[in-house]
């Protein structure tokens, strides 16, 4: 470990650093809600295109098929960048904020006079939603994490931050939205017009604060690449021969990275119509219903943020970051199975403290494997390099992302595939529409999506996650190269 002037440890990670990243992060985080969760509510309330429901559905899963070729693109422009006196990724993170805010402000202020010419429309939506996409790729922020401290340990409190706002700004957002488009609306403006104007001035000055994490942030380390090669394009390929570890952790994620998703996919369901509920009129209690989906959003909030300040004490202890994520997805499997099981007995639906109190420890054990898996994360680009001397840390990072961006995308198709097939119609907000009689099998479909698939997705990923070839040992090997080759 070195030593500045001032005689201050510089890998030490204070309250500056931490500030900075978090206020760089605001832009991405915000844009990322917009179009993870208020996107297709714009579309189909709010924009006045007839056909937006199956434009914004195709939309998503046709970017995803971009990404699959785009993402190592950029991953592969990222790595083969020079150095700039601002540092090797803060051009890309400035890129990000740009373009982000472009493509978000566009999609939701589609001019009225292009909405009855579907050509038009349809280019417009296309492009701009390419131009936040392809911003929203060149936010790595793992890589520069890495930059800022060859400290593991001292790496993740940057991590933690720009979680913590995230999720304040996902709630604080989708709240603003609708307050702010219901009240202009009242004012006379129009829900389109409305809508265009609240994102408006939330991307603006999101991105304004993001500046300013921009300007205070500081890369600190550049690792002298062992090799004068130039990259090339197999170099992608060839790091899933190369770099183990990154294939481990890609194939974990594949099935780890599902489980949030369903936990959340259907409690709102199950709540309604299993606890909420009379089963011999499909007739809802709609009070009833108000106060579980506060607990429901409760349940969901604390535990993510209260994971992530109890993720780092946690990594202490546990001392090895794998151990540490294979314990958090052995309860969170056990949890799952506590669901069907008391599902499948009857006890779940007379018992709503059980289904609340599980889901609880299951979204706990979620949000704190956020601290060890950002470790895996950043270690998993440092383990690259260590073995092939290769700088290639954004290519490393794009199987990752592809995977998560796929699994947000498919996740949304899974609920929507699910509820037709099972014949989900619903009248007047609280009034089953189907076949009464069905809503208990309906229920228990839902417990399967939400309890026994991700128990059984969490074990899987335990079995992958034995082989992950990097030990402290190693870890130890790695910093001391890291400390003797950069600079």
């Amino acid at each position: 470990m070195t030593n500045d002037k001032a005689g201050k440890k510089t890998e030490y990670i204070g309250f500056k650093d931490c500030f900075a990243t978090t206020t760089l992060s605001f832009t991405n985080a915000i844009t990322g809600v917009m179009m993870s969760s208020m996107l297709m509510v714009y579309m189909t309330e709010y924009s006045g295109i007839s056909y937006a429901s199956i434009l914004a559905t195709v939309l998503l899963m046709a970017a995803r098929i971009i990404d699959a070729v785009d993402d190592p693109i950029q991953g592969f422009i990222i790595d083969s960048s020079k150095r700039t006196k601002v540092g090797k990724y803060k051009p890309f993170f400035l890129i990000s904020i740009i373009m982000e805010s472009i493509g978000a402000i566009a999609l939701f202020a589609i001019p009225n006079a292009i909405i009855g010419t579907p050509a038009v429309l349809i280019g417009w939506v296309i492009l701009f939603y390419l131009i936040y996409d392809i911003g929203s790729s060149f936010y790595k922020d793992i890589l520069l994490y890495r930059t800022m401290s060859t400290d593991e340990n001292q790496r993740t409190k940057l991590a933690i931050g720009p979680r913590l706002m995230s999720f304040f700004t996902g709630i604080v957002a989708n709240i603003a939205f609708t307050v702010a488009v219901i009240a202009l609306n009242a004012g006379g403006m129009s829900y389109h017009d409305a809508a265009g104007r609240v994102i408006f001035l939330l991307v603006i000055s999101t991105s304004v604060i993001s500046l300013i994490g921009w300007f205070m942030v500081k890369e600190k380390h550049y690792v002298e690449q062992n090799s004068a090669e130039k990259l090339k394009i197999k170099d992608f390929f060839d790091l899933f021969r190369e770099n183990k570890a990154m294939v481990i952790f890609a194939l974990k994620g594949l099935f780890a990275g599902f489980i949030w998703s369903l936990i959340f996919a259907t409690p709102t369901y199950y709540i309604k119509w299993g606890f909420c509920a009379d089963l011999t009129t499909g007739i809802a209690d709609m009070n009833l219903f108000a106060v579980y989906s506060g607990i429901s959003s409760v349940i969901t909030v604390v535990p993510m943020v209260l994971g992530a300040l109890l993720g780092r004490p946690l990594l202490k202890l546990f001392k090895d970051p794998v151990k540490m994520t294979c314990t958090l997805l052995t309860i969170q499997s056990i949890g799952g199975c506590i669901l069907f099981i008391a599902q499948i007995t009857g006890l779940l639906q007379r018992a709503p403290w059980l289904f609340f109190l599980t889901m609880f420890i299951m979204a706990t054990g979620v949000g704190t494997d956020f601290v060890p898996q950002t470790f895996v994360q950043m270690e998993v680009v440092d383990y690259g390099i260590y073995k092939t001397g290769k700088d290639r840390s954004a290519l490393t990072t794009v199987t990752d992302g592809f995977i998560t961006k796929m699994q947000t995308a498919f996740s949304t198709a899974i609920v929507g595939i699910v509820l037709t097939s099972i014949g989900y119609v619903v009248e007047e907000g609280n009034r089953f529409a189907g076949d009464v009689s069905r809503i208990p099998t309906m229920l228990n479909w839902f417990i399967v999506i939400m309890g026994l698939i991700p128990a059984i997705l969490g074990v899987i990923s335990v079995l992958i996650y034995r082989k992950y070839p990097i030990t402290n040992q190693i870890r130890q090997e790695m910093k001391t190269f890291f400390e003797r080759n950069g600079k």
